[in-house]
């Protein structure tokens, strides 16, 4: 069998018509098996053959299969398990039952199960062609469907992510890429830079779109109520347990499961974690079956882990499991050229109507905004609120009593050049790290700006690594006309 296709590779002309199918025959008649696969060799499929379910199972898990043919008694189980495991949504290929005269009745349950069409053994040449052709043929409708409402959707800015900031929207690639994928995403960032608004545009983007996206804050819950709330719990488990309660592992079936600051999951949990994100399995609190899930996992922290993992508090196991890929989300104070579209944006949301004066946008922008977006779209909730005119005015923004002082420039023994680049820097972050923007104020240019910061010449930022949202030496990010 061929190698699935490439994710990072240029996409496929969807005009051009592929020259054979990709076929998995489940059977274990050998002479069922040596007819089928010459037939459809012979009219340009690849097919591979398989005798057990398990083979067939682990087939489909691992490669892009268009039709499987599906025989329904095997010596290891049977084939509705097959069916089930497609009817599931996530491997998408088109059965076809293979079944005997006397068995038309298992037949007709699994065309309940959603098998397009079935085969009655001993099967004829002509008739097995055109079925699996037929099914290939759906099969390639569907999947140029999915294909043109994920590009629809790839047009559109997830819901709430409003940016206009590069490393952002670096950021935003990233994301693209990873949610074909059902690796394992960790986000981090200050609280309220919008972790869980990226992992639910990873969600979006991927194939469980269709699947639940499940939340829950680690950090809100005590080990006895995280476990119950994972994993659910039986009756009487424990006082107050009066009813079985299924976990939110079961209730994201087939979707995303978000665990927010997942830094904050105790030692004595940590375990217990780690076994259900490797074997996808779990017991309810008091029970004593093993339960599996279909689940998608993105975790969140404004923690850095890989210190909690140095310090011991925090399990090296556990988070490299967690860290399939890592996107790292920028404050919003290092991207102040967002604070602008983002309240305008949440200005739009609150439907009154007003417009902001330019005082008060100079006043957002000069913010250092500590509690990042979070706190923009609460300062301009209540500024649209209590505004009396139709512009939301300086008075109207509360940020004097929080924002943060200056930095005094002069200290006691300063040289007039540690001044000067004391102020030069000032300026720099009071601009966002924009060079162009602080050379004009400082009434310089920027090749003037540079060598007085010690750079005699430009350095240009390297693109930021996938997923990685700062420069490699974590100076001052680029600016923003390139200069």
């Amino acid at each position: 069998m061929t190698a699935p296709p490439d994710d990072t590779a240029a996409p496929p002309d969807e005009t051009a018509v592929p020259s054979g199918a990709e076929v998995l025959v489940l059977e274990d008649e050998p002479g069922v098996a040596t007819l089928t696969r010459r037939v459809l060799e012979g009219e340009g499929h690849h097919v591979v053959v398989v005798g057990r379910v398990v083979d067939a199972l682990r087939h489909l898990r691992e490669h892009e299969v268009d039709v499987a043919l599906v025989d329904l008694h095997l010596p290891d189980g049977s084939g509705f398990e097959v069916l089930q495991e497609l009817a599931g949504g996530s491997i998408r290929a088109e059965a076809v039952v293979l079944t005997g005269q006397a068995d038309l009745t298992s037949a007709i349950e699994a065309m309940k199960l959603g098998a397009y069409d079935y085969l009655t053994k001993p099967v004829g040449i002509d008739e097995v062609g055109l079925v699996v052709q037929r099914a290939w043929e759906k099969s390639r409708l569907r999947r140029e469907n999915e294909s043109l409402r994920q590009r629809l959707r790839r047009r559109e800015a997830p819901e709430g992510l409003v940016t206009e900031d590069r490393a952002m929207q670096v950021l935003l690639e990233s994301v693209e890429r990873v949610a074909g994928s059902d690796l394992p995403v960790l986000i981090q960032g200050e609280s309220g830079t919008g972790k869980e608004l990226v992992a639910r545009a990873l969600h979006q983007q991927s194939r469980r779109q269709g699947g639940p996206f499940v939340a829950i804050n680690c950090a809100s819950l005590p080990d006895s109520l995280l476990e119950s709330e994972l994993f659910g719990h039986e009756r009487g488990a424990f006082t107050g347990a009066v009813a079985r309660k299924p976990g939110l592992f079961e209730l994201a079936d087939r979707g995303t499961l978000f665990l927010d600051e997942v830094g904050d999951v105790s030692a004595a949990m940590q375990p217990k974690l780690l076994r259900a994100l490797e074997t996808q399995e779990y017991r309810r609190v008091g029970g004593t079956q093993n339960l599996r899930c279909n689940v998608r996992f993105v975790s969140a922290t404004n923690k850095d882990l890989r210190v909690l993992v140095g310090s011991g508090a925090f399990r090296d196991d556990l988070y490299y499991r967690l860290n399939g890929v890592t996107l790292s989300i920028p404050p919003l104070r290092e991207r102040r050229g967002d604070v602008l579209p983002l309240a305008l944006h949440f200005l739009r949301a609150t439907g009154a109507g007003k417009s902001l004066a330019p005082r008060a946008l100079e006043a957002l922008r000069a913010y250092d905004w500590p509690g990042n977006v979070r706190e923009l779209q609460m300062v301009v909730r209540r500024a649209a609120i209590l505004a009396r005119g139709p512009a939301i005015e300086l008075e109207d923004v509360p940020l004097v009593a929080t924002r943060k002082p200056r930095e005094e420039l002069v200290a006691k023994g300063m040289t007039l050049a540690e001044l000067e680049a004391r102020y030069i820097r000032q300026v720099l972050r009071e601009q966002g790290g924009h060079r162009g923007k602080a050379a004009e104020i400082l009434g310089i240019s920027v090749k003037t700006l540079y060598n007085k910061l010690g750079t005699a010449h430009p350095r240009r930022a390297s693109p930021p690594r996938p997923g990685s949202l700062k420069d490699d030496d974590g100076d001052l990010p680029p600016d923003e006309d390139g200069a």
